[in-house]
């Protein structure tokens, strides 16, 4: 039997483990790409992609997580609870980036960043949460939804 697909069931989050682990795949690429093609600036610091996870660094200095966001699909990442300790690195900005083309062509995402700035000596963790089109407010997740949720968590430390 053939597959119909409408604009309706474009729309449908994915069904089952494989298209669970092909999203996280493609959010995945998003994040290792954002860490390259976000330079690293003065007021932002040292900027951590995908494949950076933790961070060391002085205190005064400033780094930041670039994440891929996407909010026209439902991607909003957000940092999640407990917040990090804010006397060692408080967050101090959030932006989102978007590309040219976002202001002509509907679905197109960008880059979120989050700056923190390294307050005092300690370590803590700085948590960030994508719940894809809302899935960590239902009230009973199914496997599938919880498939859904990325979580992020980078370890600091300032010396």
């Amino acid at each position: 039997m053939a597959r119909v697909f409408t604009a309706a069931s474009a729309r449908r989050p994915a069904r089952g483990p494989l298209r669970a682990a092909a999203l996280a795949a493609v959010l995945a690429a998003g994040l290792t790409a954002c860490g390259q093609d976000a330079p690293s600036g003065p007021d932002r610091g040292r900027v951590l992609g995908a494949e950076e996870r933790s961070v060391s660094l002085a205190v005064g200095e400033r780094f930041t997580i670039a994440v891929r966001d996407n909010s026209s699909v439902g991607d909003r990442w957000s940092v999640a609870t407990p917040q990090p300790d804010a006397a060692v690195a408080a967050l101090v900005a959030e932006k989102l980036d978007l590309p040219a083309e976002s202001k002509t062509s509907d679905g197109v995402g960008g880059t979120r960043f989050y700056t923190f700035e390294a307050k005092g000596r300690g370590t803590t963790a700085v948590t960030l949460l994508n719940c894809f089109r809302s899935y960590c407010n239902l009230p009973a997740p199914s496997e599938e939804n919880r498939n859904m949720v990325v979580r992020n968590t980078y370890p600091v430390t300032v010396r």
